[in-house]
């Protein structure tokens, strides 16, 4: 093979459904002129920052160090400097799960989805003397029930699925303090005291909006296509579908990739209000509508030596409605051949394969089409991965298209071997 070919869709006629789907009204909260709220990008604009990342980041050691550091130092300078200039807005306060809060003060949830057990079987490992790294920790996991509460006078922020309740901040279920290491902790919008289960909120917006109400699904990790698939898209999907709250706006994170806000589209529909909140940026709902979780992996681990960290639990239930939705929207389009063996390629500076033109190669003479998905929207993604019988990927964001695929479709990853990767992600998915 002198020339390895990418495959583009011909044009397929979902312009015209994304025209029709599209929402009539999507108000956009204004940001904070003058405000950066990532703690991260400042310390990298500082000469100290600078000269780390020209100097000392490919060095192993000092990016260990670098990073324990942050992780350590940072809260106690919060702690010491930041927290007390507003004592009152940033004082500590307790995480408390949403399903303990609403039992708490005595909220009736509307049960969606029952708790579900789900299988995780061992997936076949080439070569086979790594299959004992990929042993599941659990051949089955129970997903909690999924229900949709509401919540009165609470506060939401841009950028954290985490919502401020007087002197409580009310988490998923599914989430860890002690264990999980969060995105806001990482970029300093809050600081979290797991031993004691309490947080700082450090988002303090002078000017917060009011609404009357609606559906929160702001997240920290909503701007990843992986994380938005499989934990906060099957919530939206799962709200829209109830007769109940068809008229309710929905919340999300501002400055969603293109084709994040066209997967939102086909599932929230023309009719519905969409509105987009900017980090830093508060809202106060008298009436807040909260899906519980749907979907969860953990951003990072606090103790990267505790390889029993969970590496995903999706609830399949919440996933098929998302998925016969979508699919559901695009089945009348035209009809087109797209391939039945694809290969998907990783075009990121992380996790490069070392061989990939000779792989490319040899797939290409067993008839594979090679695929750039970040050149693809939406739908022409989704069609892809639910055409395919065969698909073979190496780990990235784009996999999560699996969700999509036929339940006979035979799926290769390709991943690292090393401990801390996260093998049963794609298989929990």
């Amino acid at each position: 093979v002198s020339k390895i070919e990418v495959y583009t869709p011909k044009f397929d006629g979902h312009t015209e459904l994304y025209k029709r789907i599209k929402s009539k009204k999507i108000t956009r909260i204004k940001s904070t002129p003058g405000q950066n709220f990532d703690a991260i990008n400042k310390a990298k604009k500082t000469k100290i920052g600078e000269f780390y990342l020209n100097h000392l980041k490919k060095i192993n050691f000092f990016k260990l160090l670098t990073e324990w550091s942050w992780k350590t130092l940072y809260p106690i300078y919060v702690n010491n400097t930041i927290a007390n200039r507003d004592k009152h807005e940033k004082r500590w306060r307790s995480i408390i799960k949403l399903n303990d809060y609403i039992n708490l003060i005595k909220i009736i949830p509307i049960i969606i989805f029952e708790s579900r057990s789900v299988e995780t079987p061992d997936p076949l490992v080439h070569p086979e003397i790594f299959q004992y790294d990929l042993t599941s920790p659990h051949e089955i996991y129970d997903f909690p029930s999924i229900y949709i509460s509401t919540i009165n006078n609470a506060e939401i922020s841009g950028g954290t699925n985490l919502i401020v309740k007087e002197d409580f901040v009310i988490s998923h279920d599914l989430f860890e303090a002690e264990s999980d290491y969060t995105s806001e902790e990482l970029h300093g919008r809050n600081i979290i005291e797991p031993k004691k289960n309490q947080i700082r909120c450090l988002l303090n917006d002078k000017t917060p909006e009011r609404i009357s109400e609606c559906a929160v699904f702001v997240d920290a990790c909503a701007p990843n296509y992986a994380h938005w698939l499989s934990e906060v898209l099957p919530r939206i999907a799962i709200f829209c579908n109830e007769e109940k709250f068809k008229n309710i706006p929905i919340v999300v994170n501002d400055g969603l990739h293109k084709n994040i806000m066209q997967s939102l589209q086909i599932i929230a529909g023309r009719e519905r209000e969409i509105i987009t909140l900017p980090i830093g940026r508060t809202l106060r709902i008298d009436k807040l509508h909260v899906t519980s979780v749907a979907g969860y992996v953990p951003f990072e681990r606090r103790d990267k030596e505790n390889h029993s960290h969970s590496h995903g639990k999706f609830s399949s239930s919440a996933l098929q409605l998302m998925k016969l939705e979508i699919l559901g929207q695009i089945k009348n389009l035209p009809n087109q051949n797209y391939p039945e063996k694809i290969y998907i390629r990783r075009n990121s500076g992380i996790r490069q394969l070392t061989n990939s033109k000779e792989i490319e190669e040899f797939l290409v003479n067993k008839n594979y089409v090679i695929i750039e998905p970040e050149k693809l929207d939406f739908i022409q993604q989704v069609r892809l991965f639910s055409n395919a019988k065969r698909i073979i990927a190496t780990s990235g964001a784009a996999v999560a298209n699996i969700i999509f695929s036929s339940e006979e479709t035979k799926i290769t990853v390709l991943i690292g071997q090393y401990a801390e990767t996260s093998y049963w992600y794609w298989q929990n998915m």
